[in-house]
């Protein structure tokens, strides 16, 4: 897989979810915009490192928009078009690395590419999660948990919520919190980095699957 190509795609992909999230906000009336917190890889080693340097009274405001959304005018909207991309780009990049790393361990087995590239994406996206759950804990979120996400581990709790399948107490349900709710300590940045993995897998399997299945269908048209 050629790295800077897809790092390409992955950084358009993003920056276009940036916008989307920006016009969702827009099409409901909303004075302030969505602002996508997962998949930063870039930002979240950036506000780590700045929170180390002491400097994280000057960047009060930029969490206060990554918490309750950002106001809607032109600046706000280019600067979160730009950094969603620039974040897309490291993240796909990294994917690509680590898929072509196990493509070339695993060289002499049949693995398979969706397994490969779903590994790939998991520890991206956990590596990304983990940092999310580091600045949350760093820069003292004030919001407790997760209000939206299109994740797969996500969408099955919120799921099994809709079903009343949650009970308190429950072991789902002890598993759900630790899913949804900003960690106050480093176990719960682990689990965090651990669900992301999760995420990261089931996602990126599932759109390898996808992308091979659809390439396949199309391959006859080219003859």
């Amino acid at each position: 897989m050629n790295a800077l190509r897809f790092a390409i795609y992955t950084g358009i992909i993003w920056a276009l979810a940036s916008a989307l999230l920006i016009e969702l906000s827009v099409m409901e009336g909303a004075q302030t915009a969505w602002v996508e917190l997962d998949f930063r890889f870039l930002s979240g080693i950036v506000l780590v490192i700045l929170h180390y340097f002491g400097l994280e009274e000057a960047l009060s405001q930029l969490i206060y928009y990554s918490q309750y959304g950002m106001p809607i005018n032109a600046v706000n909207v280019i600067a979160a078009i730009i950094t969603g991309f620039i974040d897309g780009y490291v993240s796909g990049f990294f994917i690509a690395i680590f898929y072509n790393f196990l493509s070339i361990i695993s060289e002499r087995r049949k693995f398979p590419t969706t397994i490969k590239f779903g590994i790939a994406a998991g520890i991206v996206l956990g590596i990304c999660s983990g940092l999310l759950a580091w600045v949350s804990l760093l820069y003292g979120f004030e919001i407790e948990s997760f209000g939206f996400a299109i994740r797969p581990v996500f969408l099955t709790f919120l799921g099994l919520t809709g079903l009343s399948l949650l009970s308190d107490g429950s072991l789902l349900q002890s598993l759900s919190n630790s899913y949804l709710l900003f960690p106050d300590n480093g176990v719960g940045i682990l689990k965090w980095t651990l669900w992301g993995f999760v995420d990261g897998f089931i996602g990126g399997a599932i759109v390898s699957y996808l992308f091979l299945t659809i390439r396949k269908k199309l391959r006859p048209l080219n003859y």
